[in-house]
């Protein structure tokens, strides 16, 4: 018992420091990458360069509870090839220590990284998210508004969107004309005055007292009074052109419940990459480390992009399948434990012959995976 509980120790200790390194190098690289990407979007005039750290820290969970079950797979996986790679795994085979009592010792360190990522996942990252989206939609807003110089043409959004008027004393425009370019019907509102308030990333404009020509392009020219006519236009975030994974951080369906689903699915993974760990760490011995780093990238941002695409399929009439998003979990558990319980009669190995090749091939698939999620 003793040794075991010796065993036990070492093993949680290799694991948790290789789990902080990693998660402290993946975060440094985030936190790079998206400022790199906020001040572009400062150069470009579309971001407030004076919110833009306050807007990284707001986002600053929803990084972390994608980046904690990918260290904890990294710092696991590493840890049983190096286990291999050594025939360290022999001492504890020796110790009558079998593979499912090695995960049993783990338990601890694992439900601890459970608890952690569901309360970022599922609590903070999304109220981190809709502050950050309002910090930047209230500070567009207040660039908007300070832009607004009377007698001249302005550009409101990306879309096209023109206002003129004559005078504003801060709070209401006269003598307004309002049109979008881009509209295919090119219609045109005139009206005495316009009020402009901020409401869920949006810029309210209300019109008063004037007259809508819809259609000009119409050979039929129509023209309709009215007292009060409102009308938004979006005010958020410009996207930034650089490298992003806009399908993992956005969601193409508003729909709550996906969403929510979504935020619970990610600490989900936690208990099939703890099985894939297992499987895909095991290797030859006095063979390279390189092999596992790069077959666990791949594993986990596969595991991500079926994640993100059965996502996408949802539909209201089917809740059942997305609890969780059950169905996707379930196939990547079950994977992982008919290669577990087979180990020994059937290798994963013996479909790559090269090793160079397999490490080729890898890396071709995750940069394919990549692009995917940043389209």
């Amino acid at each position: 018992m003793y040794k075991k509980n010796i065993l036990a120790i070492h093993l949680n200790s290799q694991i948790v420091k290789g789990f902080t390194a990693i998660l402290f190098i993946l975060t440094a690289l985030i936190f790079s990458s998206r400022l790199v990407g906020y001040f572009e979007q400062a150069a470009a005039g579309s971001l407030n360069p004076d919110i833009i750290f306050s807007v990284i820290f707001l986002r600053l969970p929803d990084f972390l509870a994608l980046l904690i079950p990918f260290a904890f797979f990294l710092s696991l996986l590493l840890v049983v090839s190096e286990l291999y790679q050594s025939n360290g795994i022999y001492a504890y085979f020796s110790a009558g220590v079998s593979r499912l009592r090695l995960i049993k010792h783990i338990m601890p360190f694992f439900f601890i990284t459970l608890i952690s990522c569901s309360l970022i996942s599922v609590y903070l990252a999304p109220y981190g998210k809709a502050l950050s989206k309002s910090l930047i939609a209230e500070q567009s807003y207040e660039d908007k508004l300070g832009m607004l110089q009377p007698q001249s043409l302005i550009n409101l959004d990306e879309a096209g969107s023109y206002l003129y008027f004559d005078s504003y004393d801060g709070e209401r425009m006269t003598g307004v004309t309002f049109f979008v370019q881009d509209d295919p019907s090119l219609s045109i509102i005139k009206a005495d005055l316009l009020e402009i308030s901020n409401q869920d990333n949006n810029m309210i404009l209300d019109f008063k007292n004037g007259s809508i020509y819809p259609d000009l392009n119409s050979a039929n020219k129509i023209d309709a009074s009215f007292k009060e006519l409102t009308h938004s236009i979006g005010v958020g975030q410009t996207p930034s052109k650089s490298f992003t994974l806009s399908k993992l951080l956005d969601y193409k369906n508003k729909s709550n419940f996906i969403e929510s689903q979504w935020n619970a699915s990610i600490p989900a993974m936690l208990v099939a990459l703890l099985v894939l760990s297992f499987v895909f760490g095991k290797e030859n011995p006095r063979s390279g480390r390189e092999g596992s780093l790069v077959t666990g990238v791949l594993i986990y941002i596969f595991y991500l992009s079926v994640l993100v695409a059965f996502r996408e399929s949802y539909s209201d009439n089917s809740n059942f399948y997305y609890y969780l998003l059950w169905p996707v979990h379930l196939a990547f558990l079950s994977f992982g434990a008919m290669f577990f319980w087979f180990d020994g009669r059937v290798s994963l190995k013996s479909f790559f012959s090269n090793s160079r090749m397999k490490t080729i091939s890898l890396i071709f698939f995750i940069f394919l995976l990549l692009a995917w999620l940043s389209t």
